[in-house]
């Protein structure tokens, strides 16, 4: 029986869902920076926030702002806030270079010594779980990470160990929550009243705690403005809600220069990778002060807004970083620069060929399910030995732990800059997770199975590892998630060897070493041993006629007194194979140079 008329128009007037509902939030990017920030705040800045980053350099340039900047890894734009003085606090993990390989920044090293910039240092999880108190509305968070080292010295007054309540014979260490004024976030796309798709997670899962800890709302910035109607289809990917945010800004290729790799299955939304050319560009105006002021005039203040900044890219730029980013871009690899009968290499080489050797071997003697690795030659160690394992028909899985990405399969660079994070690679992943996942479960949880490979600037005869400070007026880059990694069942160390970098006493302690059991370098591999590190194997110096002189010249950069086992076993050198496959991830060797 047909229904009446009458009540056929009832039902459709009182339960149609419109297109789009409610007021549109949607404003452009001056005035929303004008309308919601002002000077004193403490804002939370998201690493893909590039666009706002530059927005902010626009409307306070030479101002006392006097920002905290809170942004779990600070790099590109945001050491440009550093630079032109528009914060002088900055709460993060890691303020680091990226490309074309991890290192200090020349800006946060000058600000740091001149006592322009303060930082409060902490790991990538427990920065997270700070957010995530926060969010939460509690006052604070158990967390696994920072406990032994200078961190939890530095923040006394934000990090406590207290006895566990259902467990008196154990401590557990806590965070403070931490709540921001504001925070500028990029991501794929909101409607006009503010559902915002930032991921499932946004690629480390920060960006939407953030977002939900900030007292003021968010200001978020996005590829695309989307009806009503997509964010109803797409529910499952929408993890900041509207009356959570303050406006909605359309900027296409907001992250620039960094990347929107994965899509997360919607068509719809267009990736595109990293700029390595222009953060290599900035990077190199970085050195020197005269250099930056016409890089930051060039790229930021004599641009109007986004559209002008995208006008001076090009069209040709953008259209090619879409290419990049297409799942089979890396088949347009650049040959590695290596024919069948070379056989040369050098010992930065050598020492990734011997990591991935020696890390395979662990996998298959431990049984480890997953490997955890960082940015650098760490992540051409795991690279190699994925698919050594792969060969002998073992299923590790990679986890690129900060970004949350699990169970992919490294492909070539499609550049001459290394693959790291990469469009191509990041999407064959089988799971996309976040930092709370990634850190605090998967390396640090109960049902844990991974071995971490991690780098760092400094070592000590324990494990012990730094990477923030030197002095009291130096900075190097941080803790990023390494503090977090060594929660794994083991880490396996990999750096290059000078006194310098195996010390015997760490000004700063970032990582404590209790899980750190083998030291690769670029002369040897050393086993941990009643809790030292002791020389096992050597690799060959062609330049000595004998052991005894190969061992001595490692003994000459050994910060500590040098133990030797019993029986030294020399590294094999790499095969052909293996230095194709280490060239194919970093062509013109960005990651090996010295």
């Amino acid at each position: 029986m047909n229904k009446p008329d009458k009540f056929s128009n009832f039902l459709d007037q009182t339960f149609k869902l419109d297109d789009y509902e409610g007021e549109s939030k949607v404003l452009d990017l001056k005035e929303a920076v004008s309308r919601y920030v002002k000077p004193g705040m403490h804002i939370f800045i998201s690493d893909r926030a590039n666009a706002l980053a530059c927005e902010l350099i626009r409307q306070y340039y030479g101002q006392r702002a006097d920002f905290s900047l809170i942004s779990l890894v600070a790099t590109n734009q945001i050491l440009n806030l550093i630079y032109c003085r528009i914060c002088n606090k900055l709460i993060t993990s890691s303020a680091t270079e990226i490309h074309p390989t991890p290192g200090p920044s020349k800006i946060v090293q000058k600000a740091y010594k001149n006592k322009t910039i303060d930082i409060e240092n902490w790991s990538l999880l427990s920065l997270t779980q700070r957010l995530m108190a926060g969010a939460l509305g509690l006052p604070f968070m158990p967390t696994k990470s920072i406990a032994g080292t200078s961190m939890a010295k530095d923040n006394m007054d934000l990090y406590v160990e207290i006895y566990d309540p259902f467990n008196d014979e154990s401590k557990v260490g806590v965070v403070k929550a931490i709540t921001p004024d504001i925070s500028l976030i990029h991501a794929w796309a909101a409607d006009p009243k503010g559902n915002v798709i930032a991921a499932p997670y946004l690629f480390s899962g920060g960006d939407v705690w953030g977002a939900k800890a900030s007292k003021k709302g968010v200001i978020v910035t996005v590829e695309n403005i989307v009806p009503t109607s997509f964010i109803r289809e797409n529910s499952i990917s929408v993890s900041i809600p509207d009356y959570m945010v303050n406006c909605v800004i359309l900027l296409p290729f907001g992250a620039h220069p960094q990347s929107m790799p994965v899509n997360f299955g919607i068509p719809e939304f267009e990736t595109y990778s990293e700029d390595y050319e222009f953060s290599v560009q900035r990077r190199k105006a970085s050195q020197n002060n005269n250099e930056l002021d016409k890089w930051v005039k060039k790229w930021i203040l004599d641009c109007r807004d986004h559209k002008d900044y995208l006008s001076m890219l090009g069209s040709r730029k953008l259209s090619a970083l879409k290419d990049k980013a297409a799942g089979n871009s890396w088949k347009n690899s650049p040959a590695p620069d290596i024919s069948l009968e070379d056989s040369e290499y050098n010992s930065r080489e050598h020492m990734v060929v011997a990591a991935s050797r020696r890390l395979a071997q662990l996998v298959l003697k431990k049984d480890y399910k997953t490997i955890l690795f960082g940015i650098g030659t760490s992540c051409l160690a795991g690279y190699l030995a994925y698919y050594k394992l792969k060969s002998m028909d073992n299923d590790v899985e990679l986890w690129l732990g900060g970004s949350g990405y699990y169970g992919f399969a490294p492909r070539p660079s499609n550049t001459v800059y290394p693959a790291y994070a990469d469009a191509p690679t990041m999407q064959t992943s089988k799971m996309i997770s976040d930092v709370i996942s990634s850190y605090g479960i998967f390396i640090g949880g109960r049902q844990k199975s991974c071995i971490s490979v991690l780098s760092s600037a400094q070592v000590d005869k324990y494990g012990n590892l730094n990477s923030t400070k030197v002095s009291s007026d130096s900075y190097i880059i941080g803790s990023g998630g390494g503090n977090d990694a060594v929660n794994a069942n083991e880490v396996l160390l990999i750096l290059p060897q000078s006194s310098h970098r195996l010390v015997e006493d760490l000004y700063y302690v970032t990582c404590p070493g209790t899980n750190i059991t083998t030291l690769v370098t670029d002369m040897g591999i050393y086993q941990k041993t009643d809790q030292e590190f002791v020389l096992t194997d050597y690799f060959v110096n062609p330049s000595f006629t004998s052991v005894n002189d190969t061992v001595e010249k490692i003994r000459k950069n050994c910060g500590w007194e040098l133990k030797i086992a019993p029986e030294l076993n020399e590294v094999l050198p790499p095969s052909h194979e293996e230095l194709m496959l280490l060239k194919s991830f970093d062509p013109k060797g960005c990651f090996l140079s010295r």
